[in-house]
């Protein structure tokens, strides 16, 4: 039996405003992954690793759309996209408006191996708080990116967290609201393990 690895990345591309929120006002949080069915298909079909990024914007309904996935096995290419039908947000919601959420990328990592076990990643359960983020902004006062790294331990808190941002005067803030957030942890043969995450995109743009 094949074993099929889907490592579902988390990043997003978020902009937060800098002035008080109301309540309700959050950045998109995701609601339910990748279809792993169609991933297990995509390996047993193709049977050979591979590596996709897809590139979406999320829509007002909390869909994706105008995907643009990379994939280094093109073959792979079809089945991201049946696998991303199935991913739904709570979308962004600022001064009690919906907005939509450009940039936004979800990682994928496909592997064959004689197992009988599946892994998993992590899954948020606690977003990044976007009341977080826009104070961040309004201290440092200035538009930013960050491209975080941290690991999601087996208790699913964050730690080691690099916020690795510019200006780095951002650092110590979006350290701060990485912390906060919350996961269920990523499993390897039914395990709960740490599971590092990388390349996790942040834009800070602060409101005119």
């Amino acid at each position: 039996m094949h074993k099929w690895l889907c490592g579902a990345g988390l990043a997003l591309a978020l902009a937060a405003p800098a002035m008080a929120q109301k309540p309700g006002d959050h950045l998109a949080k995701p609601l339910t992954g990748p279809d792993v069915k169609v991933v297990k298909e995509a390996v047993d079909t193709v049977k050979q690793p591979g590596e996709c990024t897809v590139v979406f914007t999320i829509g007002k309904d909390g869909k994706p759309k105008d995907l643009k996935p990379t994939c280094s096995v093109d073959a792979y290419v079809p089945y991201v996209e049946r696998a991303m039908a199935t991913v739904t947000y709570d979308p962004e919601v600022f001064d009690g408006e919906v907005f939509e959420t450009e940039g936004v990328k979800q990682p994928f990592s496909f592997g064959v191996q004689k197992a009988e076990a599946s892994d998993t990643p992590p899954v948020p359960v606690v977003a990044l708080d976007s009341g977080d983020i826009g104070r961040a902004i309004a201290r440092v006062n200035k538009t930013g990116s960050c491209n975080m790294s941290y690991v999601v331990g087996a208790d699913g808190v964050p730690k080691d967290v690099k916020p690795n941002c510019t200006p780095q005067r951002f650092d110590p803030w979006i350290k701060k609201a990485v912390e906060k957030m919350r996961f269920k942890p990523g499993m390897k043969d039914g395990k709960a393990v740490d599971w590092p995450l990388t390349d996790q995109p942040l834009t800070l743009t602060a409101q005119r």
